[in-house]
């Protein structure tokens, strides 16, 4: 077996713990606690916000010399804090107080996981050199590994929250195990000889490494473009989707954790959909480009649910907001990894990451709010106006538009 089949393994059990908690997080909240619409937001903002803090300090920290080889440590810790949820669920002591903790810990824990785990990238990438295809098979390997776990959440209500959490820790246990024993000191030291810092290179403090990264990110003519669109993503989409689709679910559609679980599973298998057709069709020139008909589309998307469609309507406009947001991720990814040098890959991930993910528990509170105020319809009618008025302003915009499709950094 590969390395980098390895490597896909353990991003596979990792994204099949993840595709439980998008799941049982918010419908714990929503469902077992039976919280309000600012509530709910709190409690999805818990799981994101501690990117906003930590995750430039993430980024700066995957740059340092050796930093990859604490990344089963995180997946340990990330590991206690599942455990920790799985005694409080068994003892019947589930509130707001310990579900809010638990969101903290998560989001604590993956504002150093993700840089490290993408820092790692090149490192296991498949034989064939080609970055863009690499970065694809991995999206796929995710969004089908999410799917599996969304489904096992959504049977929560007959297996029992306490199974979940239980399969939920084993598989964060897999994946700790797997990068364990990838990035054992014998398996990388050759690997990371082309990508790691000079030995004798004097290792910046980590506020300058952050700062020097915000430079580089500033300074560039495609990414500071595409941090911005990364940006209005997390807090508008990102938010809608955590915070306005579970209660609209239960509020306007009056149903389960089912049918919240078959929302989310055809919103992954939208992903998946979208990354093989990526794979069969290969190098995508234009990325730029691609990105920001995705913005466009989920704008329409947005518009079409607000005009509350049928249950089965539902399902199939979330399935395809599923396959923009995957198209959209993986090139946007993509592009991303084409534009920067390796010395800045962590941070420049980090950033990437918070501009996603750090806007994202400002947009979920945003729209708690808001759907507590004006309904969750209107909160889509209003998110999807935003996004297509964005896309306007953006024809006018240039370097997104003619960024080609290289393995050269376009500084």
């Amino acid at each position: 077996m590969s390395r980098f089949v390895q490597y896909l393994l353990a991003i596979g059990f990792a994204a099949l713990a993840m595709g439980v908690q998008i799941v049982l997080l918010p419908w714990l909240a929503v469902g077992a606690l039976q919280l309000s619409a600012n509530q709910v937001g709190w409690v999805q903002s818990a799981v994101l916000l501690p990117g906003v803090v930590l995750m430039l300090f993430g980024g700066a920290f995957a740059d340092r010399p050796g930093a990859i080889r604490v990344l089963p440590v995180f997946y340990g810790m990330l590991l206690l804090s599942h455990g920790a949820m799985l005694w409080q669920v068994g003892l019947g002591l589930l509130a707001l107080s310990s579900l809010l903790i638990y969101a903290l810990l998560l989001g604590i824990c993956n504002a150093f996981i993700q840089p490290l785990r993408d820092k790692v990238l090149p490192i296991f990438v498949a034989s064939d050199g080609n970055l863009q295809t690499s970065v694809v098979q991995i999206s796929l390997c995710v969004y089908v590994a999410q799917a599996l776990g969304v489904a096992l959440a959504g049977h929560m209500d007959t297996l029992g929250v306490p199974l979940i959490l239980g399969l939920q820790c084993s598989a964060v246990f897999l994946s700790a195990l797997l990068f364990f024993l990838l990035l054992r000191g014998k398996h990388v030291s050759s690997a990371t000889a082309g990508i790691a810092v000079v030995a004798d290179q004097p290792v910046q403090k980590p506020l300058i490494s952050i700062r020097d990264g915000l430079t580089f990110v500033f300074r560039h003519r495609v990414l500071k473009h595409l941090m911005l669109l990364v940006g209005f993503n997390g807090f508008m989409h990102i938010g809608v989707f955590v915070v306005a689709l579970p209660l609209l679910a239960r509020d306007i559609y009056q149903q389960d954790a089912l049918y919240f679980a078959g929302l989310q599973l055809v919103f992954v298998a939208g992903n998946i959909v979208a990354t093989l057709g990526l794979l069969k069709r290969g190098q995508v020139d234009q990325l730029g480009r691609s990105v920001l008909f995705c913005l466009l589309y989920a704008g329409i998307i947005m518009m079409a649910i607000s005009a509350r469609p049928t249950l089965t309507g539902l399902l199939i406009l979330v399935f395809v907001w599923g396959v923009v947001a995957g198209v959209s991720a993986s090139l946007g990814k993509s592009l991303l990894h084409q534009q920067v040098a390796d010395e800045y890959r962590g941070r420049v991930l980090s950033i990437y990451q918070l501009a996603l993910f750090g806007a994202a528990p400002l947009g979920a509170l945003a729209c708690g709010y808001a759907v507590h105020v004006w309904g969750a319809l209107s909160l889509f009618r209003f998110g999807g106006a935003l996004s297509l008025i964005l896309f306007v302003g953006y024809l006018g915009i240039r370097p997104l538009w003619h960024v080609a499709a290289t393995n050269t950094p376009d500084p």
